[in-house]
């Protein structure tokens, strides 16, 4: 016995030693499993640390104690590096022992510092979505084998967490800093009571743009009961507070199989003192918000009750009065008093258009000024309503009784208005208003902005005594403000809300940068003077109709040091100066000057239609200008296109330039330095016509690439995939390396510009396509015209060595062009050159053929060559046809075909072109020769046979034309001639 009690003993003492070892010594090997299973079942990246990772079975045995420090959650696109969930300390406590049995049982759940942010993109994209779908997972309705165990909680605690739920699909935003939880409850019951405490320091809601609670603290103490599987839960013991407001609930939630729920609720107040609502106001809850002196007392209660889904609203009511209350901050001398306030807030069948809201009584007395209101709305559709506002305030006195931080407020309000019947768009009705509101000695100034508005003063009627939108009226008169010194004056008289009608008036001076600091635009950064003197009045009908006569329009407008920054658009817009005149039918524009980025320029001239071209549709404005510039930079005004997911290369990818259609302009231009892509174009001047959408230009000259240009002809991107172009240029001493390096027309077609040194001048017309880059569409490519070279050289060509590679010509290193004329076309996406004679290697060539815009070459070289300079091709030819009686210095006609590329020229001999005009050449030859001989030996033959023999052979090809066809001699045989002349000077030896 003694020795089983020893090896038990020592049985136990190594399982002990295990359960302390295990969760040490193998780590690594946990964490390596945990991070396989999250990678497969998790798209976001799970941040932990094995050295944070602990686990002990001793600390709360028989519990088992596990702890993980710093862990976190981090998104994948589209949430690409965002925190999901992160825990400074994250403590779960298990009963060991029911891991055995069907019920598992967790005495304790802790949380430390933890940062939750949940978000939901406009599409319905929200970043808790992370799991991966398991495709082996089993069908829930076909699995046989049923979970036998569930999961008891002792309690739950989290400290110090942060919580952010930004939802755009509502849009809601709800942020809780400073969340203090703590919960327990049995949920292994079927009944059981779920008690909770929560405090957040700061709580802020935000819904569709306005926030309703701003860095509220909020305290909530519930108890509820669960029941009907976690389905219903009702309201025991409960208070909601947010500052010093206090709710409690009565009633129950539940979670209906529709997935709807079902509430029954009524709430209301447990501390009826005004102070509890006066601590709702934004910017009142403060350190010394509990030295505020307060009177008075609060009713506030309401009931929720029916069923809430997505079409569904529960039927509501809210009802709260104050009476005889007051409030004074400490260190003030002046409180708001006999504030006295009856709201309803009524919906009986959840429709939310039909809640009525009743404020029968709201009264403030500010100090001596007395405000009070009342507002009933029947329903929320056609708004029948009756409603009063009435109040004079001293803004000076009020600021001292609610003072608004970082605001000084002074002046003289006054305001007096009602209104009484419903609006119907449809029927063309209004409420009858009667109204007036004035300011005098008004004075704004905000801790936030260096300037204040000062001398702030208007007087104001708004009526419309029958409801009618027609008999609509409303009056500013005496509208006056300074701001930093620069006083600003108008008047408004505007009527009748069927056709509008209007007349105003405005004069002053505006700093626009001092305007935007007051109101800020985003994104866009304002600076300068504007200057204005205006007057303008009109009806609407008059403007529709387009009878601008009728709409008395007219003033000045002068601009100085005006800046525009927008951070959408990659350059600046300045106007150092500017002056604009205007009548109802134009607008009168005198030395404008300014820059767009970086470009510079002068504008004067006229605008017409400018008031249908602001108000009306499909209206046209018209311009005539005069527009001169020192440079101007065009490659700012394209649209640069970048797909991420290339790489831009050496091209930069330019898009096209639109001109809108409903510009009619005549712009004289003269511009010093035009940028366009990578080129500079200079003296530019003419006239650029837009109008339909196109831009002609007429009388254009410029000069380029040390060349002078004349262009007519536009430019159409009303089709913005295919922009057209139709120019007649005028080019004189075009640089012809240059143009190669510049214009791609040219080095499609003309790809021998790159090895010719030397200028062309020409008249061309050329159209065709662009593309999305600007740049032309070689196929849509059409022209014609004369190039003319004056002077010019071509070295180290492939073609003249593909020449010289069939003959032996000497001396091609370099080719002389010089007055030469050549006869272009291009269409069918080939350039077509007509004959034309150029010298090589002092031989006289004639060319002829094309080029396409692949590259591809055909052309024939015609020549004429000493036979001892022909290649053994054309020797054979020789020989075949002279029987070797040629000489070397007889020349022989030659015909080379050139086909493949420029760059790769694969030459070749015209065969039966060329066999053809080696026999013409020899006969020809012979003919001559036989002609030479007879004539140097017709002196010294002296018998009369001979020379009647020899006369006739040389006098034969001699044409006589009194002879008939039939009568005519044959032409010579010259192989017969030879030998008659042979034999006879045979037999003269012999004799």
């Amino acid at each position: 016995m003694k020795k089983v009690l020893i090896i038990f003993g020592c049985i136990i003492l190594v399982l002990l030693a295990a359960l302390f070892i295990i969760p040490i010594a193998f780590k690594d090997q946990i964490k390596a499993g945990i991070d396989k299973a999250l990678a497969e079942s998790l798209d976001a990246d799970v941040v932990w640390d094995v050295e944070d990772f602990d686990i002990s079975l001793f600390r709360n045995f028989p519990n088992a104690t596990a702890n993980l420090n710093n862990f976190g959650v981090l998104n994948h696109a589209p949430f690409e590096g965002q925190i999901l969930f992160a825990v400074e300390q994250f403590e779960v406590e298990v009963d060991l022992f029911s891991l055995f049995g069907d019920q598992i049982k967790i005495n304790g759940i802790k949380l430390n510092h933890p940062e939750i942010k949940i978000k939901v993109l406009e599409d319905g994209t929200a970043n808790y979505d992370i799991a991966i779908a398991d495709t082996t997972a089993v069908d829930p309705a076909t699995d046989t084998a049923a979970v036998a165990y569930n999961i008891g909680i002792d309690h739950w605690e989290i400290t110090h967490g942060h919580v952010v739920y930004d939802d755009k699909t509502m849009p809601i935003f709800l942020e809780i800093v400073g969340l203090n939880h703590s919960g327990s409850g049995d949920f292994t019951q079927d009944i059981f009571d779920l008690s909770t405490k929560t405090v957040a320091d700061s709580v802020t809601v935000e819904f569709d743009g306005i926030e309703y609670i701003t860095k509220k603290r909020a305290e909530i103490d519930a108890v509820l009961t669960i029941s009907d599987e976690y389905g219903k839960y009702t309201f025991k013991e409960n208070t909601a507070k947010i500052n010093d407001f206090a709710l409690s609930f009565d009633g129950y939630l539940a979670l209906l199989e529709d997935g709807s729920m079902d509430m029954d609720l009524t709430y209301g107040t447990q501390e009826n003192s005004f102070k509890s609502l006066l601590s709702l106001v934004p910017g009142v809850y403060t350190e010394g918000f509990n030295d505020i002196e307060t009177e008075g007392s609060l009713a506030f209660d309401g009931a929720v009750k029916g069923k809430y889904d997505s079409l569904h609203m529960p039927a509501f009511n809210l009802n709260m009065k104050v009476n005889e209350a007051m409030f004074k901050y400490p260190d003030l001398p002046t409180a708001v008093k006999n504030i006295n306030m009856d709201l309803a807030v009524a919906n009986e069948d959840g429709v939310i258009d039909n809640t009525v809201v009743n404020l029968k009584t709201l009264h403030l007395e500010f100090g001596s000024n007395p405000f009070d209101a009342k507002l009933l709305v029947k329903n929320l559709y056609n708004y029948d309503m009756d409603a009063n506002v009435k109040g004079k305030l001293n803004l000076e006195e009020l600021s001292r009784m609610f003072p608004l931080e970082g605001m000084a407020l002074k002046g003289s309000f006054n305001v007096d208005m009602s209104a009484s019947g419903v609006y119907d768009s449809v029927k063309q009705v209004i409420p009858a208003i009667n109204g007036v509101m004035s300011m005098q000695n008004g004075y704004v100034k905000t801790a936030e902005f260096p300037y204040a508005l000062e001398n702030l003063s208007f007087d104001a009627k708004v009526a419309d005594p029958s409801g009618k939108m027609s008999d609509f009226k409303a009056e500013v008169n005496n509208f006056n403000m300074v701001m930093d010194g620069e006083p600003f004056a108008a008047s408004l008289v505007f009527e009748n809300l069927d056709n509008y009608t209007w007349d105003l008036t405005a004069k002053g001076g505006v700093d626009l940068e001092k305007i935007t600091k007051v109101f800020p635009l985003e994104g866009m950064e304002l600076t300068g003077k504007i200057d204005a003197d205006i007057e303008t009045a009109g009806k609407m009908s008059e403007l529709e109709a387009e009878r601008y006569q009728n709409l008395p329009t007219s003033g000045k407008v002068t601009v100085s040091k005006f800046t525009y920054k927008d951070s959408e658009l990659p350059y600046d817009v300045t106007i150092s100066d500017a002056q604009v005149s205007f009548d109802p039918q134009k607008m009168t524009i005198n030395n404008y000057k300014g820059t767009v980025g970086k470009s510079d320029m002068t504008i004067n001239g006229s605008v017409s239609n400018y008031i249908g071209y602001m108000f009306g549709e499909n209206q046209i404005i018209k311009g005539n200008m005069n527009f001169s510039s020192n440079m101007l930079d065009l490659n700012e005004f394209m649209s640069e296109e970048e797909d991420p997911a290339t790489t831009v290369t050496e091209e930069e990818s330019y898009g096209v330039i639109q001109v809108p259609e409903d510009i009619d302009f005549v712009l004289h231009s003269n511009i010093k330095t035009v940028k366009v892509m990578d080129m500079d174009i200079t003296n530019a001047t003419g006239d650029i016509i837009v109008k339909d959408g196109i831009a002609n230009l007429s009388g254009l000259k410029f000069n380029l690439l040390g060349g002078d240009f004349g262009v007519n002809g536009a430019y159409n991107a009303k089709d913005i995939k295919n922009p057209k172009y139709d120019f007649s240029l005028d080019i004189d001493q075009l640089s012809t390396q240059k143009a190669f390096q510049t214009f791609n027309v040219v080095k499609a077609f003309a790809p021998i510009a790159k090895d010719v040194d030397g200028k062309v001048s020409t008249d061309f017309k050329i159209s065709g396509l662009l593309d999305d880059e600007m740049m032309p569409k070689m196929e849509s490519v059409d022209g014609s015209g004369v190039l003319k070279i004056l002077q010019a050289s071509m070295t180290d060509s492939k073609i003249i060595k593909g020449i010289t590679s069939l003959t032996k010509l000497s001396d091609t290193d370099e080719v002389t062009i010089k007055d030469l004329l050549l006869s272009i076309t291009i269409e069918d996406g080939q350039l077509k050159v007509k004959p034309f004679d150029v010298k090589i290697a002092g031989y006289t060539t004639t060319v002829a053929g094309a080029t396409g815009f692949n590259g591809g070459i055909d052309y024939s070289l015609k020549m004429d060559v000493p036979a001892g300079k022909l290649g053994s091709q054309f020797n054979g030819l020789i020989s075949k046809y002279a029987g070797g009686s040629t000489s070397e210095n007889s020349t022989i006609p030659v015909t080379i075909g050139l086909g493949g590329t420029y760059d790769d020229p694969k030459p070749k001999l015209l065969m039966d072109e060329q066999e053809e005009q080696v026999k013409t050449a020899v006969k020809e030859k012979a003919k001559e020769e036989v002609k030479e001989k007879a004539s140097e030996l017709l002196d010294e033959v002296k018998d009369e046979k001979a020379k009647e023999v020899i006369g006739n052979i040389l006098n034969r090809d001699k044409k006589d034309t009194t002879k008939t066809e039939e009568t005519k001699e044959p032409e010579i045989d010259v192989d017969k001639a030879k030998d008659k002349i042979k034999d006879l000077f045979k037999k003269k030896k012999d004799n």
